[in-house]
């Protein structure tokens, strides 16, 4: 996966454009046509030389052309979303909540990459703060299940009655006690789930407007425009990878 998360930058979309104006179908049955009229008429080395000339301006005009750049750029775009998408965490398994915060921000992902591309500005750094704030937020994502399942198997209210329950029973102080502990962890636990929860939330809206500053940016300002953007992007990122880290800490420490 480290691989195919890199963004998609602007050398190798030009290697791609070189590469498609060398085997074009047309170029390439054009030098072997030269070829074989050269073999046929008993003059091959230099028709070939003719040949490779006529080659290099047909590929020349296959890379200049407009139509012809933007298939590939569609094409290497669709190659970079499928590899994108393997082995991503699949929101099936996590619980409805979880789910559709993760849904959200997946949408978001797609409108911030439909913005790139509209502006038609490379933004590799903006690009590659998404994608590691996509898995810091899935990340975050299967800690949060974790908890959730957790608390699901010991409701803190179930915990609550039963000590209730056992209120002023000299005979039941250690299983008291234990249940105390449990309580105060699975509380913990209910706190940073939460937490969680009202950070996505707050982050989904964070996102909506970078999308909106990229819709907006000139490219006369390129470069501080996508440092800035960058920049925002990644804070997001790391307060993503702070509630996660708080997550598995209240995990971690439960009974």
């Amino acid at each position: 996966m480290a691989g195919s998360s890199r963004p998609y930058s602007r050398s190798e979309y030009n290697r791609a454009l070189i590469a498609n104006a060398l085997i074009h179908p047309f170029n390439v049955v054009l030098l072997a046509a030269v070829a074989i009229a050269g073999l046929l008429l008993d003059v091959f080395v230099p028709v070939l030389a003719v040949g490779l000339v006529v080659y290099a301006i047909a590929a020349a005009r296959t890379y200049f052309d407009e139509d012809e750049a933007n298939k590939v750029l569609e094409r290497e775009r669709a190659k970079r979303r499928k590899a994108l998408e393997a082995g991503r965490l699949d929101p099936a398994a996590l619980a409805d909540p979880i789910a559709g915060l993760v849904r959200e921000a997946r949408r978001r992902e797609q409108r911030i990459r439909e913005a790139i591309e509209r502006a038609q500005l490379p933004y590799e750094e903006v690009s590659t703060e998404v994608d590691g704030f996509i898995r810091a937020l899935e990340n975050g994502a299967r800690r949060a299940q974790l908890l959730y399942e957790a608390l699901a198997e010991s409701p803190p209210a179930w915990v609550e009655q039963r000590l209730e329950q056992l209120r002023g029973d000299a005979s039941k102080a250690e299983l008291t006690a234990a249940l105390e502990t449990q309580l105060a962890v699975l509380r913990r636990m209910e706190g940073q789930l939460q937490r969680f929860y009202d950070e996505m939330e707050r982050v989904l809206v964070e996102l909506d407007t970078v999308r909106g500053n990229l819709v907006s940016v000139s490219a006369s300002s390129e470069a501080a425009n996508q440092e800035r953007l960058a920049g925002d992007v990644r804070a997001l990122r790391d307060e993503v990878g702070a509630v996660a880290a708080g997550m598995s800490e209240a995990y971690e420490r439960q009974p």
